[in-house]
């Protein structure tokens, strides 16, 4: 058989079962008669008539029909309006756990806000300089902080949570009595003593919280706020300022990062080493310290003011400060070196008192840097 009379029988097929489908609305079955090689149409089809179409329901019921479109358009944002308003009144009704407590996330998303445009300032800085051709002064600022020597005052919550248990181990769990299990009571088994109380019968007197130099606002010595972190701050004019007044910072230093004509190699340091250097040089060598690690905790950038002098910023666009933390261990500050090192004045400052300074200072943007720095 040549191929088109097999196309022509297809097409008659095809054209019996278009002529079966339009003689009536409703469900029929199609069965072929037509010869073996019609396969197309060998099986039996069943078709249904379309169902009628019904209108569209309004979007409320109470909806009168006979308001136009745009006044049910407005009438239907209404009832969103208030069902959202009925829900938020709602949640707002519910007592949850975070009523008294940030959103959350809020504290992240702030410091996220703040990095991501330092990181692009930062990148438009290393731009420019490459642009200009000029290279990066390296500077390392060393962060000497005091750990905490007592605890923190406990919170309400913390105080509460403490009695309960105090509570839960003196008088322990009461059993009914018919079961018998309840031991018999005795006075000195529910003596709940106080702090003060306790502290009475130590074979020693503790040292008070609250020391002399915190009602005298003496602030040259550690033996001050002993529940938080201290942290050296320096009186200083060693970083180059257009003004004469000198400012308060961290103890730092310019690294030397390049082999020296006279010495060679064995004049280039770690940044590390040039931490420990920025100590020794600002408040002499009487200070122990410990490094918990040989990277740096922060950079920042500093652009170089062209009114500065020349001998002081030479051929460099700006300097790119390290910020090294390192703890004190033992020793205290040489005061007859502070002014050979150009130091007018050192304090050991809480997170607040240095933020206050440096806002003082150098304006809020800074200020924002150390207090996520501290």
């Amino acid at each position: 058989m040549s191929f088109s009379v097999r196309q022509a029988r297809r097409s008659l097929c095809t054209a019996v079962s278009s002529k079966l489908r339009l003689l009536s609305p409703l469900s029929i079955n199609i069965t072929t008669a037509v010869a073996a090689p019609c396969s197309l149409l060998s099986t039996t089809r069943t078709y249904s008539a379309a169902k009628p179409k019904t209108a569209k329901k309004h979007a409320a019921d109470d909806t009168p029909p006979t308001l136009s479109y745009q006044a049910r358009k407005d009438l239907a944002k209404q009832k969103r309006r208030d069902a959202y308003a009925r829900k938020l009144a709602r949640l707002d009704a519910l007592k949850t756990r975070r009523d008294d407590k940030p959103d959350r996330g809020i504290l992240k998303r702030t410091f996220m806000d703040w990095y991501s445009k330092e990181i692009e300032y930062h990148s438009i800085l290393e731009r420019k300089a490459r642009q200009e051709g000029k290279p990066w002064k390296i500077r390392v600022a060393a962060l000497v902080e005091r750990l905490p020597v007592v605890t923190p005052d406990m919170e309400e919550w913390e105080r509460e949570f403490v009695d309960l248990q105090e509570y839960l181990m003196t008088f322990g769990k009461v059993y009914p009595p018919e079961t018998g299990l309840m031991p018999e009571e005795r006075e000195e088994d529910h003596v709940v003593m106080s702090d003060e109380e306790m502290l009475t019968l130590l074979p020693f007197t503790p040292a008070p919280r609250e020391t002399e130099a915190d009602a005298t606002g003496d602030l040259k010595t550690r033996d001050r706020r002993l529940k938080t972190f201290l942290y050296l701050a320096v009186r200083t004019k060693n970083e180059g300022m257009l003004s004469d007044s000198p400012r308060w910072t961290l103890p730092s230093a310019i690294a030397n990062v390049q082999a020296d004509e006279k010495d060679g190699d064995e004049a280039l340091e770690t940044l590390l080493q040039t931490a420990r250097r920025a100590v020794s040089t600002s408040i002499g060598n009487d200070l122990t310290l410990w490094c918990p690690s040989n990277a740096p905790v922060a950079i920042n950038y500093r652009v170089y003011n062209k009114n500065l002098p020349e001998e002081f910023r030479g051929n460099y666009y700006g300097e790119k400060i390290f910020y090294y933390r390192v703890q004190w261990d033992s020793g205290d500050v040489d005061e007859t070196s502070l002014d050979k090192n150009g130091v007018d004045d050192y304090a050991w400052l809480t997170k607040e008192e240095m933020l206050e300074r440096v806002e003082g200072e150098r304006g809020g943007h800074q200020a924002k840097f150390f207090k996520y720095l501290l």
